[in-house]
């Protein structure tokens, strides 16, 4: 009898309480999807000599620098790259944090000047960093291809920001071709940034957490770096690519929970898997 009765057909209401939990389950499995995607893991070492902040980034240091791509920003997968490939490097000191970044683009243009202008509007390179990995209070840092900056610190993606935060570092942008002029054929534009380890002990926001100032060997931090290239055709623009280090699985680059993750580490023993002279030939 009572083999009979669990062989029998579900009742009315077991069937609603079923569906019930399979509807609320997918939105989890969905999250679970998006968050099981692998982040990326980048090496940042430790440099005896700083890199001379002029955008070209033809310094000999660099070639101790791992290099990494920026992929299409909505492709969790991170295989997909844009027609325009975009790379960068990381190395760090006592003083600061460098960034070098290089944008292969046929048409390099901006018109935006000024701190603090709306650069989103622009081609731009941008850089987001959340010490402790909190997914609330990180910074952004953009910069477009005339070296105009924009800085804010946000509380949490749709939080509040802090327009006036400027602190002081240095940016330095160098463009392989003529800026502003559609008519001849550019090559690429580079961005180089010195980041003094103070900036990120922010007066306004504790962005810091309970990371150390500067790191140590074996810290890891979380950051993400993203690209504008908007296309254009007889001066009017047609199309952007939006890449980033670490994709967000759509159009959005206020995803803290996608930041990458940088591992600081002592200074490197050999010359990494590209040098400096080999990413500029594959620009040409």
């Amino acid at each position: 009898l009572c083999r009979r009765r669990s062989a029998s057909a579900p009742r009315a209401w077991q069937v609603e309480t079923f569906s019930m939990r399979i509807a609320l389950l997918l939105p989890l499995l969905a999250s679970w999807a998006l968050y099981a995607q692998e982040l990326p893991h980048y090496t940042c070492f430790q440099t005896a000599q700083a890199p001379l902040i002029d955008g070209k980034g033809d310094d000999e240091v660099w070639n101790q620098a791992m290099v990494a791509d920026l992929v299409d920003v909505s492709d969790l997968s991170g295989n997909r790259q844009h027609a325009y490939p975009t790379h960068f490097r990381m190395l760090w000191d006592q003083e600061r944090l460098y960034v070098l970044v290089v944008a292969t683009d046929q048409d390099v243009w901006s018109v935006l000047e000024g701190r603090d202008a709306h650069l989103w509007n622009d081609e731009v390179l941008e850089l987001f960093v959340d010490p402790d990995g909190d997914e609330e209070n990180y910074l952004e840092i953009e910069v477009n291809s005339l070296n105009a900056v924009l800085d804010l610190l946000k509380t949490s993606p749709r939080g509040n920001s802090y327009w006036d935060w400027d602190p002081e570092y240095l940016t330095a942008v160098h463009v392989e071709g003529t800026i502003n002029d559609p008519s001849d054929e550019d090559r690429y534009w580079s961005l180089e940034m010195a980041l003094p380890w103070s900036l990120f002990d922010a007066d306004l926001l504790d962005v810091l957490g309970d990371r150390a100032l500067p790191p140590q060997p074996g810290d890891q931090w979380r950051f993400n770096i993203y690209r504008y290239e908007r296309l254009r055709a007889s001066g009017e623009e047609t199309h952007i690519e939006y890449s980033a280090w670490s994709p967000t699985g759509e159009i959005n680059f206020h995803r803290p929970d996608r930041f990458g993750i940088v591992a600081f580490a002592a200074g490197a023993t050999a010359v990494t898997d590209f040098t400096w002279a080999q990413v500029k030939e594959a620009l040409r």
